[in-house]
């Protein structure tokens, strides 16, 4: 018996420190689990700590940006020893430019910060440009680089604890389908300027017609059309990004790192997830297909009319600085009710409603703290702006060229930094394109077609000499003949104001400037017809083709396509 009760004994130790062994383990894992709960509390306590008090820390206030480069086209060979040892010689050009067909605007001041009358200031004039007399050997390729005024990439503002957020709102629906030609555009354009450090917001439209170039894209396009360049629908991410770095150049070199594009739908979402607003009506509104849906006065709005009321243009003042203007006041009235109503909450969960109508590259915890900074924002207190100015037309286009003063002083308002015109945005800068600047573009794409063409079907070893002369010859002249276009541009962006006479000396200089590029030109044409003649035509060299085409499917001048009609 003893025996067996020492067995018994030895059997309830062994079970008994098995015991004491899994209870030990299991306190282990539970205060493992407590202390890992503990400190993911206390991350999130911080997180949202830091959204509440410090939402400016998940932003970057200023966000190095490069544009990406234009496209280098290298010679298929060493084409020095090829090269003519004469440069052409200039010929005369016309020294009196077009009239352009001004578009009249009667347009009142809608509700913005005033501005006082541009003042008038002379630009530094370059030194005459004139056709070399012996041309260098270059083995750049001739390309289109046209670029407005430079721009820092990455400049600071003089206030600090600012973050520019782009709003875009896109014409499409939910099918890909949209109300102007085949293309959606960015037809809303805004930019959000947010001073963290004194709780102040600036919202500045971009008119969706405004003439520009886009960094790192050749040719020239309507403000709205920079979102086609860079993917439109097939890549909306991609084209918004792009938007924000034409935007920049247009804000004095300012970062724009942010984004949220929305389109039709989304609108309509929102504001129906939000119940809708009650808002003083000024004008009457039509649905697309032309049906009144409500009539000026106060009334409560639903989605369908709000998107109606951001989206009228005719019939509701004609131009887009009203429609411009009509909806920095419903921003601001969206602000205001959600504000009120306590829902600036809701704002991740109104993004996650929209789903796929809503673009951006911003996260959920930068949505939450712009939320959580909102909810120390006076709605009264946003300032409102927008980049305006006259329509010109006459070129078969029509396009808004900004008022350059009034842009300078808003720059110098929102973000205290002294900023440059950007200069082609001009009817002199317009002008100059149609008497001479796109024909200079048309002989230097021509000119990149056959090079393509001749890189792509044959090695140098298949060239004659007489073909490897010519192709030395036009690679030079086309090269050079970028050089003075881009001389002739930078002279008259420094010119851009048509209201200064110039003066005898300035005239003369761009006599020089028109009369390099026509003597380039000639050499481009001949020696690129000859070539092109010694390949069988491979290519057709529109070299005259109607410069009214210059911005339409086929041509060499704009590289993207956009269908504006």
């Amino acid at each position: 018996m003893t025996g067996e009760n020492s067995s018994v004994d030895k059997e309830k130790e062994t079970g008994t420190t098995a015991q004491k062994e899994h209870n030990r383990g299991r306190r282990t894992a539970l205060w493992t689990i407590l202390g890992a709960a503990l400190l993911i509390l206390g991350v999130g306590a911080f997180y949202i700590h830091s959204i509440v008090s410090r939402p400016q820390s998940f932003f970057e206030t200023t966000v190095s940006v490069t544009a990406a480069p234009a496209t280098t086209m290298a010679p298929a060979f060493d084409i020095e020893q090829y090269l003519p040892t004469q440069a052409p010689e200039a010929t005369d050009a016309p020294t009196q430019a077009p009239a352009v067909t001004e578009v009249p605007t009667t347009e009142p001041v809608a509700t913005e910060a005033p501005t006082p009358e541009p003042t008038p200031t002379s630009a530094p004039t370059p030194a005459a440009t004139e056709a070399p007399a012996q041309a260098e050997a270059t083995k750049a390729a001739p390309q289109q680089t046209v670029q407005a005024t430079a721009r820092p990439t990455d400049r600071e503002p003089a206030l600090t604890g600012m973050v520019n957020i782009a709003l875009f709102g896109i014409d499409a629906y939910e099918d890909g389908s949209t109300t102007s030609g085949t293309m959606p555009h960015t037809d809303a354009n805004m930019i959000v300027a947010v001073n963290f450090d004194t709780k102040e917001v600036s919202l500045i439209s971009i008119a969706r017609d405004l003439f520009t170039n886009i960094p790192g894209h050749n040719g020239f396009y309507k403000f709205n059309g920079v979102f086609n360049v860079g993917g439109g629908m097939d890549d909306p991410n991609a084209g918004l990004a792009l938007s924000c770095r034409t935007a920049e150049m247009w804000l004095g070199g300012m970062s724009v790192p942010y984004y949220y594009g929305v389109d039709f739908q989304a609108v309509i979402d929102l504001v129906d997830a939000l119940g809708g607003i009650d808002y003083d009506l000024d004008i009457e509104l039509f649905s697309l297909d032309g049906m009144s849906i409500a009539k000026p006065g106060y009334q409560h709005l639903n989605g369908e009319q709000v998107f109606a009321y951001l989206r009228m243009r005719k019939g509701a003042g004609a131009q887009d600085r009203f429609r411009t203007a009509r909806q920095r006041r419903m921003m601001i009235a969206l602000f205001k009710m959600i504000k009120e109503e306590g829902k600036l909450s809701m704002i991740p969960e109104l993004l996650k409603i929209m789903g796929d109508d809503v673009y951006t590259n911003t996260t959920i915890a930068q949505t939450a703290a712009l939320a959580s900074f909102a909810a120390g924002v006076d709605p009264d207190s946003i300032q409102s702006y927008s980049f305006h100015g006259t329509m010109h037309g006459g070129y078969d286009w029509r396009y808004c060229a900004v008022d350059q003063q009034e842009r300078i002083e808003i720059l110098k308002k929102v973000y205290g930094i002294d900023a440059e015109p950007v200069g082609v945005n001009s009817p002199v800068y317009e002008q100059f394109l149609h008497m001479g600047g796109f024909l200079a573009l048309q002989h230097i794409g021509c000119a990149r077609l056959l090079f393509d063409t001749i890189h792509s079907t044959m090695s140098p070893e298949d060239m004659t000499e007489e073909q490897k002369r010519l192709y030395a010859t036009c690679w030079q002249a086309s090269t050079e003949l970028q050089t003075a276009f881009e001389r002739a541009s930078q002279w008259m962006q420094q010119h851009y104001d048509e209201g200064i006479e110039l003066t005898a000396t300035e005239r003369q200089e761009r006599t020089d400037l028109y009369a390099a590029m026509t003597a380039w030109e000639e050499q481009v044409r001949e020696s690129g017809d000859a070539l092109n003649r010694t390949l069988d035509d491979p290519v057709k060299l529109g070299w005259t083709r109607d410069i009214a085409d210059w911005y339409k499917q086929g041509s060499v001048i704009n590289e993207v396509y956009v269908n504006f009609s």
